[in-house]
């Protein structure tokens, strides 16, 4: 059975920063390191509400990534990427499948030109990208997906579910293979 909603996040863990100290330059890096999946792989059951994938980049060792994929029919479904440190969570980016967000009123000199016309804007069951931006509470920033180059803008079946696992694996730049189970009928 599809499930509508998904949310898909990835965590990386790093001891000794602190989100004060996180630059738009550090969160850019981070995302485009290429990584893989600790124990070579991963299988993702497509009826689970929670994956977890656990991934390293060999760029950066003191650096330990989360890829957290969560979907039911209340929530969005969606992708994150966050650097975590201890039990704290900066998010680096994720992306929310109808889901609902309210964009800071005010933008800073680090805010893109393409998300400042979203200052104050709603997501009201829109999909929408949520992007790092220095200065700002993780994440606190979004653009619709239909304004992003993300290739699925949104799910309506378990193909689509699956491509957008992949396609966000492939912005945070995953080198390992990904496998699916599909749900029995």
């Amino acid at each position: 059975m599809f499930k509508k909603y998904l949310n898909i996040s990835i965590f990386m863990v790093l001891l000794g920063i602190t989100f004060s100290m996180f630059s738009q330059d550090l969160a850019d890096h981070l995302i485009s390191l290429p990584k893989t999946i600790n124990d070579g792989g991963a299988n993702i059951n497509l009826q689970d509400e929670n994956s977890r994938l656990y991934l390293k980049s060999e760029d950066a060792p003191n650096y330990d990534f989360l890829v957290q994929i969560y979907s039911n029919k209340k929530k969005t479904f969606g992708i994150s990427i966050h650097n975590q440190e201890d039990n704290s969570h900066i998010g680096l980016i994720r992306i929310d499948f109808n889901g609902g967000h309210k964009n800071p009123e005010k933008a800073n000199e680090f805010v893109p030109n393409y998300v400042k016309k979203y200052e104050g804007h709603w997501f009201e069951n829109e999909s929408h990208m949520h992007l790092y931006i220095q200065g700002y509470s993780p994440l606190a920033w979004a653009i619709p997906l239909s304004d992003s180059n993300f290739p699925i803008k949104n799910i309506s079946d378990n193909n689509e579910y699956e491509s957008a696992i992949i396609a966000f694996m492939n912005i945070i730049n995953n080198k390992t293979n990904i496998q699916f189970q599909h749900p029995i009928l």
